[in-house]
């Protein structure tokens, strides 16, 4: 077979700073609904539109999800549910879903989301001075708001907040940093370890207890089920929300119209974390494998290819949204992919809607006129995941 020419040769989608990102995908976007692209080294097939992109993640044949990761995850993060199909990923998910259970995710979660958010704005006024303060809001409020929130949900013991970032960032560094990712799964199921033998004996109202513990018509997740589960919620929970978080400010602050349109009407808040996540969700790209031949809005995709479902060009595909590039609370377009279609949408979702709501809202209260610092250059950055490293801002002190 002739090798296929792909697309922008001098990109490699997986490993290279890409920052005219959305240029890129909306040329590709116009011109292929399937375009093949350079990922890791090789050719990928990158589905760019929102209906041919829907239809896949609905697909779990042709590109079923376990051949995707047990390539890219399970190596380090172990048989999770989203390397499992059939029978055996309907078990997982159901036990899985009923330990997310409502009770908790009204109960338990919201009593702690305020005071969270409340605590570090405390700590970024503590020690300023003058009639002006200063903060980088992804180092001081989104990355430990995020890591805050899903260790008060699992219930960990006070720890030191690098070792818990550097697991978070390790876990989902596979495969770019294969040897790192690898001792961030050890270190961090050491961990878990003695936490999970605890909560077996003595259960509370977390959500690790309520995975050591769940049980529908005698089943139980076996040790190793919630090991693997854990590897893979915590960076989930942690990392992507704190890009979703930073993309989020970004989004606000430079859309002065949007920012004041909260302070007046806080109502608002929902549709803006709605029109953020379709605008820049944290995760652009997510990787599938196809095992198999296939052929997808009429290309055809050899057995044994990289599939790039293309999130974040979907989500600003012309035909389904006015005006896409814009960022647009009051749109009408509603749906979008960023917590992905079919079997696999994502269980935290409703976490990280409440997570950006509640931020939102603290923020727009207690740090009303804040704005990017004068000199800051802030800039959502990432290819496969994308967020803001830093955003530098000025705020009046009270």
């Amino acid at each position: 077979m002739p090798e296929i020419p792909v697309e922008y040769p001098e990109i490699d989608f997986a490993t290279d700073a890409v920052p005219n990102l959305h240029e890129i995908l909306r040329d590709l976007r116009e011109r292929h609904a399937v375009a093949p692209v350079r990922y890791h080294g090789a050719t990928a097939y990158l589905i760019t539109r929102f209906g041919d992109l829907r239809s896949a993640m609905a697909d779990d044949e042709s590109f079923p999800s376990w051949a995707a990761y047990a390539r890219h995850t399970e190596p380090v993060m172990g048989r999770t549910i989203q390397c499992m199909g059939g029978d055996e990923h309907r078990r997982n998910r159901g036990l899985v879903s009923a330990a997310f259970r409502p009770r908790l995710m009204t109960e338990f979660v919201e009593a702690f989301l305020t005071p969270v958010a409340h605590q570090l704005v405390d700590a970024i006024l503590e020690g300023q001075s003058g009639p002006c303060g200063t903060a980088d809001l992804v180092s001081s409020y989104t990355t430990r708001y995020a890591f805050t929130v899903i260790t008060r949900l699992l219930d960990f013991p006070p720890t030191d907040f690098e070792r818990l970032k550097r697991w978070g960032d390790g876990l989902i560094d596979f495969p770019w940093d294969p040897e790192g990712a690898q001792r961030s799964s050890a270190e961090f199921t050491e961990y878990l370890k003695p936490l999970i033998d605890d909560r077996r004996a003595n259960p509370g109202e977390d959500l690790l207890s309520s995975l050591a513990t769940v049980e529908i018509e005698g089943e139980r997740l076996s040790e190793e089920e919630i090991f693997s589960f854990l590897r893979l919620l915590f960076p989930a929970g942690a990392d992507t929300t704190y890009r979703g978080l930073g993309s989020m400010f970004y989004a606000v602050l430079t859309h002065r119209e949007v920012w004041e349109s909260i302070k007046a009407d806080p109502d608002r808040i929902p549709a803006v974390v709605q029109e953020s996540l379709r605008w820049e969700g944290p995760t652009a790209m997510l990787p599938r494998f196809a095992p198999k031949d296939v052929k997808w809005a009429g290309v055809d995709i050899p057995g044994g290819s990289e599939v790039i479902f293309g999130i974040t060009s979907a989500n600003r595909d012309r035909e389904i949204f006015d005006a896409p590039d814009r960022f647009d609370p009051d749109r009408k377009e509603r749906e979008f992919l960023s917590f992905g279609h079919g079997a696999h949408f994502c269980l935290g979702s409703h976490l990280a809607r409440r997570e950006m709501e509640v931020s939102l809202r603290v923020l727009s209260e207690r740090l009303p006129d804040m704005v990017f610092a004068e000199d800051a250059d802030p800039a959502i950055q990432g290819t496969v995941l994308r967020g803001p490293k830093t955003l530098p801002v000025e705020f009046g002190l009270p």
